[in-house]
């Protein structure tokens, strides 16, 4: 099945829509539309300031993401500082 580009050119739309109005409950399924789409390329061809946009947001979410779990093995790590004891007794019955 092929999408046209006026359909394209619609998610387009309703992407911006949802990002702009920060409509976080549609979100998932915005993401999830052009992520099948993405997937479904074998490569495509944007301009330099497009790659350069993309790269700059690819190093936000991959420094967000490595943040977020730095701080998930600091947690774990406390965690794992309480002895086997308290930790269970800490725990609701």
């Amino acid at each position: 099945m092929k999408l046209t580009q006026e359909e394209l050119n619609h998610l387009v739309f309703l992407s911006e829509v949802v990002l702009t109005a920060k409509k976080k409950g549609l979100m998932d399924e915005t993401l999830q539309c052009l992520l099948y789409i993405v997937k479904s390329l074998e490569e495509v061809e944007l301009p330099d300031s497009v790659v350069g946009q993309i790269e700059r947001l690819i190093a936000l979410i991959e420094a967000d993401l490595r943040n977020e779990n730095e701080r998930m093995q600091e947690i774990r790590g406390h965690l794992d500082w309480l002895p086997k004891k308290e930790r269970n007794s800490s725990m609701p019955s």
